[in-house]
């Protein structure tokens, strides 16, 4: 049985992921806000994030001839083939160590990243903007 329906197009510009491994062939579509919001629900549930505050300068990666950067004003991707660097806003609570946060952060966001959507995690830049007083638990 064929689809012959009409489909509206998409109105944002999606990510393509080429796939050059050879366990792996083919190119997977992935709309950014797709890929900003997994990264989102993924750092949301880490103990010590406050939430996502916006950004004021967070460094993009080097801009390279193939790639794409994405921004939600909270959340910065840029996209590499199957690789990507994002850089991310956050507030924390007051106490929380940032170097194992950070550390967490990075990990969830490579984990989910790499397992849900098999793509690979280059880098994670964290902005602390706001500490907010007292100790925060997801």
């Amino acid at each position: 049985m064929s689809d012959n329906s009409t489909k509206p197009a998409s109105t944002s510009t999606a990510a393509e992921v080429s796939m050059d491994r050879a366990d792996v062939r083919g190119t997977v579509r992935i709309a950014p806000a797709v890929l900003i919001e997994l990264i989102e629900l993924t750092v949301q549930d880490i103990p010590g994030v406050a939430g996502l505050r916006s950004h004021r300068n967070m460094r993009r990666a080097e801009a390279e001839p193939d790639a794409k950067t994405f921004d939600n004003g909270k959340i910065a991707v840029t996209v590499h083939g199957d690789q990507i660097d994002a850089a991310i806003a956050l507030a924390i609570g007051q106490g929380t160590n940032v170097s194992e946060l950070s550390t967490e952060v990075q990990k969830s966001i490579g984990f989910a990243v790499g397992n849900m959507l098999g793509m690979t995690v280059r880098s994670v830049d964290i902005y602390i903007e706001e500490i907010i007083p007292g100790p925060v638990t997801a």
